[in-house]
Formats: structure tokens, C-alpha cells, sequence
């Protein structure tokens, strides 16, 4: 039997999928905003209706559409320095997150933990031969982080319950610390980066108002470069830290079921110390 991990890796592979469908679409939304493409029909009917030599002057020369074709390129880039000095953090984070999420999807992939069923077939051993079936079946199952667990705890126990229960609570949390490595910081940045974003969203709406106290006359172009910077900013800082939150769910959801197996195997395996010692003293 096998560890039910394919199906915990499909459901985070779907919210990521989502995630990067909805970043994607936005800055495809925000690129086509910023570089509207000009209308054929209009074109079309607006040379229909010139005099011959209109062509000749309204044709633009090589030279300037040059310049747009190269911006349509590195629209992304732009995009990046419309969005300001916010935009730096964010790109730190989102390095620092993706770090993050490929280095702990590695070592859960890679890792043993605890394979499916592990808990029913370790109760039928115990209950065929007691202690001594659950040392011969944690014995057969080597290899998986639970069974060193509680075999480190029966080690040290000298058949006392209570030694056992303290000998497993100390070799779960060095494996729990092990498993929870980096999780802080995904909380982190999935905390922080939308901050970020909306410090940005206020330093651009500051630049909006400052264009507007400084212009003799307002209209769109005076304010659409500080709104563009604020929304920009703001997309970013969600774009970054769903996929952080995402992931934190995830990886902490397996650090749970772990550590809810760990508990129920080792209650079995306690119970049965605990009859070893009420048999002792009867």
C-alpha cells in the first residue's frame, strides 16, 4: 500500500495551476490596456476618406514602429518598472517563496513517512502477539520515519508507559521540526507580500494626487500613471502570495496527518504497556 500522497499532490497542483491561469490572464488584461491595438476598420475607412497624398504623410516611417514592437516584447519588464520600488521586495519574495515550495515538495517526495494502513496492520499485530507483534511488525516496516519513532521509544521504555509516551513525544518532535523546516517563512511571505503590494497601491495613489496638485489643468493622463503603478502593485502582491499560502496549507496539512498517525499508533502500542504493567503488579 502506498502513502495517499498523489492525491494531496493533485489538489495542490490544481490550486497552483489556478493560481498561475489567474496571473497570467491579469497581466495579459493590464498589457492589453497599456498597448491598445490600433482598429483595422478604423484604419481602413480613415485612408478610404483621405486625399491621395495622406498616405504618404500618415504612413509611419519604419523607424517608428520599431520602438512599439520592442515594447510589446518586454511588456513584463515594463510592467516591472511601471510598478515602482515595491516591486523589488515583491520579486525577492516571490524568489524566496518558490525556493521555498520546490525544496519542501522535493524532500516530501522523497521522504518515507508513513504508508497507508500503517495503523490497522500494526492493531492486528498487537493484537495476535501483543508487544511483542508490534516489535516484529515495526521490525518488518523499516524505513518509514513512524516506525523509527516508535521503535526508538520501545527502546528506551524498559516496558514503562510512561518512559515509552516520553521517549516517542521526543524523537515526534525532532521529525515534526524536521518536517515543518521552512514553513515559516512561506507564512511569511504570504503574510507580507500583499502588504507590500498595498504600500505600493498608496505610494502610487500619493504620485496620482501629487500629478493633479501640480497640473494646471486635469484629465486622465495626469493620474493614470500613478493609478496604473498602484494597481499594478497591488496585483503583484497577490500574485505572489497565493501561491505561498497555497502551498503552506498543503505542506502543513501532511505535517498533521503525520503527526495524527504518530499519536494513534503510539496510543496502541502504550495501551498495551499499560496491561504489561497491571499484570505485573496483580
Amino acid at each position: 500500500m502506498n502513502f495517499p500522497f498523489k492525491k494531496t499532490v493533485a489538489k495542490g497542483s490544481v490550486s497552483f495551476a489556478i493560481a498561475i491561469i489567474a496571473i497570467f490572464s491579469l497581466v495579459e488584461t493590464i498589457q492589453a490596456q497599456a498597448n491598445p491595438t490600433p482598429n483595422a476598420e478604423t484604419t481602413n475607412a480613415a485612408t478610404t476618406e483621405s486625399t491621395p497624398a495622406a498616405p504618404v504623410v500618415e504612413k509611419p516611417a519604419p523607424e517608428a514602429e520599431a520602438p512599439k514592437k520592442a515594447e510589446s516584447e518586454i511588456g513584463l519588464i515594463s510592467l516591472f518598472v511601471t510598478g515602482g520600488w515595491s516591486m523589488w521586495p515583491l520579486l525577492l519574495s516571490s524568489i524566496v517563496g518558490f525556493g521555498v515550495i520546490f525544496e519542501r515538495l522535493y524532500f516530501f517526495f522523497t521522504s518515507k513517512l508513513v504508508r497507508k494502513g500503517f495503523n490497522q496492520d500494526l492493531q492486528d499485530a498487537i493484537d495476535a502477539s501483543g508487544l511483542k507483534g508490534a516489535q516484529d511488525f515495526l521490525e518488518q516496516n523499516k524505513g518509514q520515519k513512524i516506525t523509527g519513532v516508535l521503535a526508538n521509544g520501545m527502546e528506551v521504555s524498559q516496558e514503562d508507559p510512561e518512559i515509552f509516551a516520553s521517549g516517542v513525544e521526543r524523537e515526534a518532535s525532532e521529525v515534526i521540526t524536521l518536517l515543518e523546516k521552512g514553513l515559516t517563512v512561506l507564512s511569511a511571505v504570504s503574510t507580507i507580500a500583499p502588504l507590500v503590494g498595498f504600500l505600493g497601491t498608496v505610494s502610487g495613489m500619493i504620485n496620482a494626487f501629487d500629478a493633479i496638485a501640480n497640473a494646471d489643468q486635469v484629465n486622465a493622463k495626469v493620474v493614470a500613471g500613478g493609478i496604473k503603478e498602484a494597481l499594478i502593485t497591488t496585483a503583484a502582491g497577490l500574485i505572489v502570495a497565493i501561491p505561498a499560502m497555497t502551498f503552506y496549507q498543503y505542506l502543513q496539512g501532511k505535517v498533521g496527518f503525520f503527526t495524527s498517525e504518530v499519536e494513534e499508533a503510539a496510543n496502541k502500542i502504550y495501551k498495551e504497556y499499560l496491561k504489561l504493567k497491571a499484570g505485573k503488579k496483580a
